[in-house]
């Protein structure tokens, strides 16, 4: 009996396994070469927006790993983020009415610094870890 069930059960998590990837042929499949046309020098641009969603940093969005669009609104153009790629800290900032030349610990309830990747954090609450 436990053979069977061993086998049984390798062949259930395999099959939930597969279950888990979303297909959606409009959109870029998870796991998939990025845009045959990128070079190393296409930028990412942010913000940019996807299905429903505005993004103004490398998402995971439909992914295992982080990616950009190559246009303001995705059309099927996009590539896997390098380290460079990644949205940078913009000041000054705009933080509760206040404004901000440096990364902040304000608002941050385990005090560790932070900055707005736009103008306005009031805004857009759109911010990344110093």
């Amino acid at each position: 009996m436990a053979p069977r069930l061993g086998i049984f059960l390798i062949w259930a998590g395999a099959c939930i396994f597969l279950q888990l990837d979303h297909v959606d042929g409009a959109l870029k499949p998870m796991g998939a070469h990025p845009s045959a046309t990128v070079k190393p020098e296409n930028k990412c641009v942010f913000p940019f927006n996807y299905r429903a969603d505005r993004y103004y940093d490398c998402t995971k969005a439909d992914s295992f790993y982080h990616w950009c669009s190559l246009t303001e609104d995705y059309r099927g153009s996009w590539k896997y983020c390098a380290a460079t790629d990644y949205a940078k800290c913009v000041f000054p900032f705009v933080y509760r009415g206040l404004t901000y030349e440096s990364c902040t610990t304000d608002g941050s309830l385990f005090r560790i610094s932070w900055c707005s990747v736009t103008p306005n954090y009031d805004h857009h609450g759109a911010w990344k870890y110093c």
